[in-house]
Order: C-alpha cells, then sequence, then structure tokens
C-alpha cells in the first residue's frame, strides 16, 4: 500500500473526531457553548492534538531507539506515526479557526514534512533524518501544552496557572534536548552538511521560533 493513505486515513480520522469531541463538550462544559465556532475549533483542535501526542509519545518509545541505531526497518510505522502527527497541524489548516502567522507556518511545514516523510525509507537512515525523527519524538513529549491551550478557556485562573506550569517544565526540557543536539551537530559538521541538510535546518528555524514564542506566553 502507498504511504500516502496513512495521510489521507490519519487526516479524515482526525476530521471526523471533531463533531464527535463537539458533541461530548457542549454536554460536558457549558461554558465551551458560549465561544464562537472558530474558538470551539481551536479548543478542540487542541484536545485532540494532545490526545494524538499523548499517543505517540507511548507508542514510540521502543522504536525510538531502534531507528536511531539502525536496528531493522520501521519504516511503514514511522511513516504512519508521521502521517498521524501531521493530520493535526493539517485539518487545522482546513478548519476555520483562529492561527497566528507563525503558527500556521509551524503547521504547513509539519504538513510538508509528513508528506515528504511517505517518501522516504527508514531502513538506513542518515544523520538529518534522525534528526528530524528525534525532534518530532521529543516534540511529542510535550503534549501538555497543547491540552493547556485548549482547556485554558474552560478552566478556571489557577486551573490555567497549573496548567501552564506543569507544561512549561515538560517544553523548556524537551526544547532544550532538541536545540542542544541540533546545535552541536550544526557546530560539529557545519562544512559536511549538504542542501537537504541545510534546507531541513531553515525549516527547523520557523518551528523554534514558534517553540519560543510558546515558551514566552507559559512563562507569562
Amino acid at each position: 500500500m502507498n504511504s500516502l493513505w496513512y495521510i489521507i486515513y490519519c487526516c479524515s480520522f482526525n476530521y471526523m473526531l471533531y463533531p464527535i469531541i463537539n458533541l461530548f463538550f457542549q454536554w460536558k462544559y457549558y461554558k465551551f457553548k458560549e465561544y464562537t465556532i472558530q474558538r470551539q475549533n481551536y479548543i478542540l483542535k487542541n484536545v485532540i492534538k494532545y490526545n494524538i501526542l499523548k499517543y505517540i509519545s507511548i507508542s514510540t518509545i521502543p522504536f525510538t531507539i531502534l531507528v536511531l541505531f539502525d536496528i531493522g526497518n520501521h519504516t511503514h510505522f514511522i511513516h504512519f506515526i508521521g502521517a498521524l502527527y501531521g493530520s493535526c497541524d493539517t485539518v487545522a489548516l482546513i478548519k476555520d479557526m483562529p492561527l497566528s502567522i507563525s503558527t500556521k507556518t509551524h503547521h504547513t511545514i509539519t504538513t510538508f514534512l509528513s508528506i515528504m516523510n511517505t517518501t522516504i525509507d527508514w531502513k538506513q537512515p542518515n544523520i538529518i533524518l534522525k534528526l528530524l525523527a528525534l525532534y518530532t519524538i521529543l516534540s511529542c513529549y510535550s503534549f501538555d501544552v497543547n491540552y493547556c491551550l485548549g482547556m485554558r478557556f474552560l478552566s478556571s485562573i489557577e486551573q490555567q496557572k497549573d496548567m501552564k506550569e506543569k507544561a512549561k517544565q515538560t517544553y523548556i526540557l524537551t526544547c532544550f534536548i532538541n536545540w542542544s543536539i541540533h546545535i552541536v551537530y550544526f557546530y560539529n559538521y557545519v562544512y559536511e552538511i549538504n542542501l537537504y541538510g541545510l534546507l531541513y535546518y531553515c525549516l527547523i528555524a520557523f518551528v523554534v521560533y514558534d517553540d519560543i514564542l510558546l515558551l514566552k506566553w507559559l512563562n507569562q
């Protein structure tokens, strides 16, 4: 089966979750009904992404080390996980919701990379692909950020503070590890990085910018 079908399946699944979770939130949270459709979609998007990233974080634990050390061929699994990860951002671009320019750029890059991922043979990935896999997986562990972004509209001030503090701690740690590894590699192998490597770093720079904006918001 062509791995592009993973994109179609995952985006369709993600899209169908909106009306289902919408019904649940309409029933459970009275405050949810007071928001516009655009704001409701934004809340749903982040709650859906929170659960999907949490699933990916758990499901990829045994595979991350195998991929980094070239043990076995997990190409189809990585294609599926990449499609599932990207579906959250792809559907968010389609749905009517308020998104900043930096977030739209982030989502567009994620969509592009998830599509490109389906063309890659992960049997023996190069170092740039390993960096991409590592950045993606570590980003999943900060799923509490998405929970905070969505549920802050349905929570009290005190609950928001607790959520932001919890999310900030995890986010700072994952960003620090990701950025450190990328900076060290770039510093040591800058003269060996090819055109694809430079393109990757340019795309990641936009993602990092959005990460910085989120960290600033969490620190408020």
